[in-house]
């Protein structure tokens, strides 16, 4: 695909996700719960964010899209969780596997592998936390570091910006940021909806930065900014 024809996908990709209004349910921690709800309702999806708790991961099979953030897990790990990923794979639901340890706790790589082999379409890894991380074989597209600042996908590489350093003050942003791109991928392929839910929140917050006066009025102007900002902006913005 030329950088053309991905960035003008990008843009069709958040204009799609507006109209459709997509279900997507997003497995994250506590803290992270009342941002996460607010940015996909700001982008126009319909979220449910949940727990582990096996009424929640039943409830992922009517989702359009699934999000799951292994910092929900690390500290008890849930068995049901690798059968709701199989099945989310064998229905063809997209999902997102964002590999965030909790605190200074160590990932489990059995746990890890178990999840991988469900063929995510989207994997998160900070290489501060996971050095030489690699999975053969596996058809995901893969977003670097911690603020999402580069995307790489069938030996293509893109990178992303970081957006506005107030996101700092937001507790669930990175879970935020993953979400999106798991409510992309309803609506397009796993590299566009990797850039376009990286990029629709870094572009976001930039603009609410411009309006706001501290955190609080950012967080605001943040979710009023998701639903405002034009997908062919937020293609523009990655400057393809």
């Amino acid at each position: 695909m030329s950088h053309s024809s991905l960035a003008l996908t990008i843009g069709f990709a958040a204009e799609a996700v507006r109209e459709e209004g997509p279900r997507v349910q997003c497995v994250a921690p506590r803290a992270a719960t009342p941002f996460v709800a607010e940015a996909l309702q700001g982008a126009g999806a319909r979220p449910l964010v949940t727990g582990t708790s096996p009424d929640a991961l039943e409830a992922a099979h009517g989702a359009q899209a699934v999000v799951l953030d292994l910092a929900t897990l690390t500290a008890e790990w849930n068995d049901a969780i690798v059968t709701t990923t199989a099945r989310l794979a064998a229905d063809g639901t997209p999902w997102v596997l964002d590999l965030t340890r909790l605190g200074d706790l160590p990932l489990h790589a059995e746990r890890v592998d178990a999840l991988l082999a469900n063929r995510p379409a989207i994997v998160r890894v900070n290489p501060d936390e996971i050095s030489g991380f690699g999975a053969p074989g596996l058809d995901a597209a893969i977003v670097w570091g911690d603020s999402a600042e580069r995307v790489t996908f069938g030996g293509r590489e893109v990178k992303v910006p970081l957006g506005s350093a107030m996101l700092a003050q937001i507790p669930g942003v990175r879970t935020a940021v993953s979400a999106l791109m798991g409510t992309c991928t309803v609506v397009t392929g796993r590299l566009e909806a990797a850039l376009a839910g990286a990029a629709w929140l870094a572009l976001a917050s930039e603009r609410a930065e411009e309006q706001s006066r501290g955190p609080a009025s950012f967080r605001t102007a943040l979710v009023d900014a998701l639903w405002t900002v034009r997908g062919d902006e937020i293609a523009e913005y990655l400057n393809l």
